[in-house]
């Protein structure tokens, strides 16, 4: 399925794969915000605060591997959309 979003140039299709990776991407950028927020709060607390990092880390990483993706699906949606 495809969802019509209308620019200054027209509209075109974004799949539902571009947006819910958009999505998530979105997401766990606020929740890496979040992070930083609290982070500066554990201060007293290593254990919690490594945790935290390393969650922070990892979500960190999970962005990336949904940006590469990203990426190559928005390739494949303009190569598709050129074609039509």
């Amino acid at each position: 399925m495809s969802i019509e979003i209308a620019d200054s140039q027209g509209t075109f299709p974004l799949n539902n794969q571009v947006y819910d990776v958009l999505a998530v991407i979105h997401e766990k950028s606020k929740a890496l915000e979040t992070y930083d927020k609290y982070l500066q709060d554990l201060q007293a607390d290593n254990t919690l605060r490594q945790i935290m990092v390393q969650i922070r880390h990892d979500d960190q990483q999970h962005v990336e591997k949904l940006k590469e993706h990203l990426t190559r699906l928005l390739q494949s949606s303009s190569s598709t959309y050129a074609r039509e």
